[in-house]
């Protein structure tokens, strides 16, 4: 791609002061007074683009780090192989301030790039903000607003193409994928969360290079996997992973089941629209929830095989272990997801005391939800989950009115 700066004016691009933390200006003021540039980047700008609320503002500049916190008093270098800065304005709200960096060698430094398991590796130097708009990933993601004049920088089409809803790489697919694979699951999320369209360049992409997936780190993979589970599209994010044929190597035994036995495919779709209500409605998801669901198919598939010869604390164990190789699982996850599954069988039991007993437990909501997705696929289970739809309303009011009750005592001592 040609390197090509637009510059557009705050009347022609649309941002405007209000439309950014009023904080940003106090960090962006102490650089710029200091005689450094400061721009506000990435994908708080693209968000503001297509009338998103950002949920986080970056700063670039030409400053270095040491320079950086040189002018902060509660500033922190972070990272190993680009160090970056976290400029803190309250005791928990910090900005990450980073500084210009290229991946082109210069003289001094002539070392040859390495691959390392199929992946491209730069040694990460500083440089100059059009090398460190070439340096990302989606034109999308590279537009910068310069905080003093108020002009947005764009050196990659990056405007034109988000008016046009369209998701395109900066460099050639083929090695843009190759130096960080991550990148494919980011064009789902992107494509899926913000409306846009992959180029067709892109995308196929994708489908020669997926298996690249599995290069990635597994602990990198349960984040990024969540980010789009959770981005309030989650259910055109994991038809796009079906479709971009990442789903095989994300989740290889669930997907294997999925070709034989598409009801769990339903299943898997019922929970993530469920999931996507839940965040679009600005209620909490538990983390643990969705990775429950994806490892179902392979947990029951075991269950059915081994259930005379094997517990269930071993069949859940072979199911982390196996999938630990592709998607890593920490293990405050792990308790939850065997608290919904144990659970389950538990809600085929009507008794009164059974209800007392089971909801005492603190992942009884969890358990109850995850058994109640599965009722609308077999119906088998209607009857127990509308039975058990009566106690959970009644378990939420009692603790709501607990809540309220601690409150009131609460405010009277305050008084």
């Amino acid at each position: 791609m040609t390197k090509h700066l637009e510059q557009y004016p705050k009347e022609d691009h649309g941002i405007f002061k209000k439309d950014i933390d009023p904080d940003v200006y106090l960090i962006s003021d102490s650089l710029i007074n200091n005689g450094y540039q400061a721009f506000v980047v990435g994908g708080c700008i693209r968000d503001i683009l297509l009338g998103k609320a950002p949920k986080d503002f970056d700063i670039a500049t030409d400053a270095s780090p040491s320079e950086i916190c040189k002018l902060f008093k509660h500033a922190k270098i972070i990272g190993r192989r680009f160090k970056i800065v976290h400029v803190y304005v309250s005791e928990k709200k910090y900005f990450e301030v980073s500084t210009f960096r290229s991946d082109v060698k210069n003289k001094i430094n002539q070392k040859k790039f390495k691959k390392v398991k199929g992946m491209i590796k730069r040694d990460n130097i500083y440089g100059s903000i059009s090398q460190d708009a070439f340096r990302r990933d989606f034109t999308i993601n590279s537009l910068y607003l310069d905080l003093d004049s108020q002009i947005l920088h764009d050196y990659v089409n990056g405007l034109n193409d988000i008016n046009q809803k369209k998701l395109r790489l900066i460099k050639k697919p083929s090695i843009s994928y190759q130096e960080d694979p991550v990148r494919m699951l980011r064009a789902v999320r992107f494509e899926s969360k913000l409306n846009l369209k992959l180029t067709k360049e892109c995308k196929e992409a994708i489908l020669k290079m997926s298996h690249m997936i599995n290069d990635v780190s597994p602990y990198r993979l349960f984040d990024e996997i969540l980010k789009i589970m959770h981005s309030g599209s989650g259910v055109d994010g994991y038809k796009k992973l079906r479709e971009l044929d990442l789903l095989k190597y994300l989740f290889p035994f669930t997907y294997k089941i999925l070709l034989n036995n598409e009801i769990y495919n339903d299943f898997i779709i019922a929970a993530i629209k469920n999931t996507d209500s839940r965040i679009n409605d600005g209620l909490h998801v538990n983390p643990s929830f969705i990775y429950a669901v994806f490892l179902w198919p392979y947990f029951q598939e075991l269950e059915e095989n081994f259930s005379n010869s094997k517990t269930m604390d071993e069949l859940f164990k072979k199911v982390i272990h196996d999938q630990s190789k592709f998607i890593a699982i920490p293990d405050f996850f792990q308790s939850t997801i065997f608290s919904i599954w144990s659970l389950q069988s538990s809600f085929l039991n009507l008794s009164k005391r059974n209800a007392s007993y089971l909801t005492g437990f603190s992942k009884f909501r969890a358990a109850y939800d995850f058994f109640y997705i599965r009722s609308l696929i077999n119906d088998d289970l209607k009857r127990f989950a509308d039975h058990w739809y009566e106690i959970q309303k009644n378990v939420v009011n009692k603790k709501r009115d607990k809540g309220r009750n601690f409150n009131d005592r609460r405010n009277k001592r305050k008084y």
